[in-house]
């Protein structure tokens, strides 16, 4: 892993998925995993099982890196014990406090105040940042029982001999899901919008030392902002705004010994070089195959300089494919990633909710044909 990192060929191809959620991680283990099984989650807090639910979480980590042969495991802060057990109330609705969680037919999880609350006027909440934006920074911080899993794993991996580098994220610079009035801010308020981001740029900072002060070897920055038409954003503004404070972060963490990556889904042809080589960091993470972000392009451009990560297609390969198709694009991937390093097998994001356990195995088995494991 590390070697691919630093531009030498390795013995083979690293492999590494940053998320692996249920079903697909259920399936793999045998078992509903602790950390992407929501249901199971939600009755283990409900039996005021915390801690046992956090070293599980911390075990299944580790499992799936062991099942799958992946080279790297992503750690992140874990939740913290519930103020209240949470109580059942249906199938995949649970109340938690003043809240109520539930989840969708995709996966995702919607939450909604058990009291009916009048909407905040998009006025009333750009007021609120802005007051925000005054206040003194305070760096973030973490509490030891949000450092619970992460320490489990790292615990676990030297116990069983394990040579897994840490992947963390602290992606605090993205664009694509910014509410209406701050987009806004691009045209009206350049100068808030400028104190916005610097503000972000000191927090994903401030995160990621922590996050390398704990073991992390990478430590993954920036955040969505582009479709398949191109970035959200100009690419001037992305250079005025966003680049800096990436660049920023990146640095910091290089001084500490760690490696960055920047992440955003999309085509990001326009601001590719703002965004790796400006940015100044190791890597590009969330490689979007389906959005024309090609490899082979990318490695021939970039590929002396960049560690590319991923670039499996998971819209419509590892949804709706055939084990074949999910096959040969894996042996695709690899040769076109392998001259020379700087490539790690990976998603384009994650193994998401729709994808297919079967496909996804089917890579798994092509990576380990291709080198003879």
């Amino acid at each position: 892993m590390l070697a691919a990192f630093r531009h030498r060929e390795p013995d083979r191809t690293p492999f590494f998925e940053k998320l692996i959620k249920s079903p697909v991680a259920d399936e793999v283990l045998g078992r509903p995993c602790a950390a992407s099984n929501w249901g199971h989650r939600m009755e283990r807090l409900a039996e005021g099982d915390w801690e046992g639910l956090m070293q599980q979480e911390a075990r299944d980590l580790v499992d799936l890196a062991k099942v799958l042969g992946m080279d790297c495991v992503r750690l992140y802060p874990n939740e913290l014990p519930p103020a209240e057990l949470p109580k059942r109330l249906g199938p995949d609705t649970w109340q938690i406090g003043g809240t109520i969680a539930e989840r969708l037919a995709s996966g995702w999880i919607r939450h909604r105040p058990v009291e009916p609350q009048p909407p905040v006027a998009p006025e009333q909440a750009e007021q609120s940042l802005r007051h925000s934006l005054d206040a003194e920074y305070c760096p973030p911080q973490f509490a030891d029982e949000s450092l619970v899993v992460w320490r489990a794993v790292q615990r676990l991996s030297q116990d069983e001999g394990l040579d897994l580098a840490c992947f963390a994220a602290a992606y605090t610079m993205g664009a694509a899901t910014l509410p209406p009035y701050l987009f806004e801010w691009f045209v009206r308020d350049r100068e808030s919008l400028r104190r916005y981001y610097e503000r972000n740029a000191l927090v994903g900072r401030d995160l990621g030392l922590l996050l390398a002060r704990e073991g992390a070897d990478i430590v993954a920055l920036g955040g969505d902002l582009a479709c398949d038409h191109g970035p959200v954003i100009s690419p001037a503004d992305y250079r005025e705004f966003i680049m800096p404070g990436i660049r920023l972060q990146s640095r910091a963490l290089h001084e500490v010994g760690a490696f960055t990556t920047n992440a955003s889904d999309g085509n990001l042809w326009p601001i590719l070089r703002d965004f790796l080589l400006g940015a100044e960091v190791d890597g590009f993470e969330e490689i979007d195959i389906v959005a024309g972000m090609d490899l082979t392009r990318l490695k021939a451009e970039l590929g002396d300089r960049i560690t590319f990560v991923g670039n499996m297609d998971i819209r419509h390969l590892l949804t709706s494919g055939t084990v074949e198709q999910a096959r040969e694009a894996t042996f695709r991937c690899l040769d076109a990633g392998r001259p020379n390093g700087g490539h790690l097998l990976m998603s384009s994001n994650c193994i998401h909710e729709s994808v297919k356990t079967e496909l996804f195995m089917a890579c798994v088995a092509a990576y380990r044909k291709y080198f003879g494991l």
